[in-house]
């Protein structure tokens, strides 16, 4: 069926005309490609200055002063890193592990107390870009720390196990989901079951269940996972271990999008198996914006209260909370122009208990009053397609050139057209007239202004258009299946 449209995207002519545009649409031309998952499509993205900070480490005790600090890499790092704390050696003294965030070589370093590198090493190859998570605990009761590492999104879920040389201790690692979840995985250890030995915690990033699983040491799965949140969700759980007087209690959250839950988990022994203890709101039910905890005796007590922090897209704001959810109290750890996240362990230092905080790249970068929304920056000739607060996905495209511009403007996906045949006449002979068939994957946001494949260069990045907003063939497919008639699309 031929159908008739106004539209303005072509190239040349000094006058914008009305031009005549019809598209061919076809229900048996096109088949629906699955829609993309950040977690399982991901690569690097540009990281803008409000998600960024130096991966500078600081120390912060109960008056929220902070006391020391130290820069873990360079200022060209600008993922940040993830913390762990533990005795990585036969010495008294604890020692601070860090792990590259993400855009940065996948290195752990590890530093002693006073932020003085002892020792570095690849956690992963080294092009690995996703980040790399760590935690501490003695996993073979030698009364030595292990660091146990977890990939972030981009890579199998392979947990690798290094002491403080850098040397592995479980081969090249052992996948804690199947081969083909990528999306990242979260780690935490401690003493569930109080025999002297850590077990390992993992919890799927993005894209994988809530599933929470338990290992020993060699990474032997020993039966006590479990499901913290209803099985269908897939926003990623994050995973934590506090000390309370009822033993090592597992504290989970959920990562982004859902309401910013936190359930803590005990070890029952005559049960054998992992009992919920309490559950309560780390932040105002209406964020979106995820949960990250960590222990931190706050009141000197010998046990441990719940540092939580949100995910990024927000100021950070850390709060305290006893371990059935009462608060305690909050500060604000970095200025107020950062809308990044936090990584945090406890450290005993000298008879106090402390908190170290890092930055690192946030999970939340987009809107969170819609589960979809189309970004388009022409500054950045840039696409940003953002799903429950996360891009999904992130595209270099062509605008309109500056005699024809792409507006600026606050619109929604009108309607989806699978081919177009774009036509310009200007007149007899006009060496301006345009006619390109069979344009695929075109979303009209305007009137006259689409989104859609420009098979007639490869120039995306520059402005090159008549208005629209030009796409590669993948990109433009991509695009296409992933956005709803009403999604959301901002120009600007």
């Amino acid at each position: 069926m031929l159908t008739q449209c106004i539209a303005a995207d072509m190239h040349a002519g000094k006058k914008l005309h009305r031009a005549l545009i019809y598209f061919v649409m076809s229900a048996m031309f096109f088949s629906f490609l699955p829609v993309a998952n950040a977690a399982t499509n991901w690569r690097p993205i540009p990281i803008k200055p409000e998600h960024t900070r130096p991966a500078k480490v600081k120390t912060w005790n109960s008056d929220f002063a902070t006391t020391t600090g130290f820069d873990a890499f360079d200022a060209s790092n600008s993922g940040g890193g993830f913390l762990a704390v533990g005795k990585f050696s036969n010495r008294e003294q604890v020692q601070i592990a860090v792990g590259a965030g993400q855009m940065a070589e996948p290195l752990i370093k590890i530093f002693d107390a006073d932020g003085r590198l002892q020792n570095s090493f690849y956690a992963y190859a080294k092009g690995f870009r996703g980040g790399v998570r760590i935690a501490a605990g003695d996993i073979d009761g030698d009364g030595v720390d292990e660091i146990i590492a977890a990939p972030g999104p981009g890579m199998q879920s392979a947990i690798r196990i290094f002491d403080a040389l850098g040397r592995l201790k479980n081969g090249n690692g052992i996948l804690a989901y199947n081969r083909g979840f990528v999306g990242g995985v979260r780690i935490a250890a401690g003493d569930l079951n109080s025999d002297g030995i850590s077990e390992i915690i993992t919890s799927p990033d993005s894209g994988g269940g809530p599933h929470v699983s338990i290992w020993n040491g060699k990474m032997e799965n020993l039966g006590l996972d479990f499901f913290p949140f209803d099985a269908l969700m897939r926003e990623g759980v994050t995973v934590s271990v506090i000390k309370t007087p009822d033993g090592p209690s597992v504290v989970t959250a959920i990562e982004s999008w859902e309401m910013p839950l936190v359930k803590t988990y005990i070890y029952d022994r005559n049960a054998s198996r992992i009992v919920q203890a309490s559950e309560f709101l780390a932040f105002d039910e209406s964020s979106r914006n995820g949960v990250t905890t960590a222990a931190w005796d706050f009141d000197n007590d010998g046990f441990d209260e719940i540092a939580a922090v949100q995910n990024g897209g927000v100021e950070p704001q850390i709060k305290i909370f006893d371990r059935y959810g009462t608060f305690m109290a909050e500060f604000a750890p970095t200025d107020k122009d950062y809308s990044g996240s936090i990584s945090l362990a406890e450290q005993h230092l000298n008879g106090r208990t402390l908190l170290l905080t890092v930055p690192t790249s946030p999970v939340v970068t987009g809107p969170t009053d819609a589960e979809k929304k189309i970004a388009v920056s022409l500054d950045e000739q840039r696409l940003y397609a953002y799903e429950h607060g996360r891009i999904a996905k992130t595209f270099l495209i062509s605008s309109g050139v500056r005699s024809h511009p792409t507006p600026t403007a606050q619109t929604t996906v009108l309607k989806k057209a699978p081919i177009m045949d774009y036509r310009w006449y200007y007149g007899p002979n006009n060496p301006s007239n345009y006619n390109l068939p069979n344009v695929k994957y075109n979303l009209n946001i305007l009137p006259h202004i689409y989104i859609h494949y420009a098979y007639w260069h490869n120039n995306f990045g520059n402005k090159m258009s008549h208005g629209c907003i030009n796409v590669g063939l993948d990109d433009s497919a991509w695009i296409y299946n992933w956005a709803e008639i009403g999604t959301h699309v901002e120009i600007f």
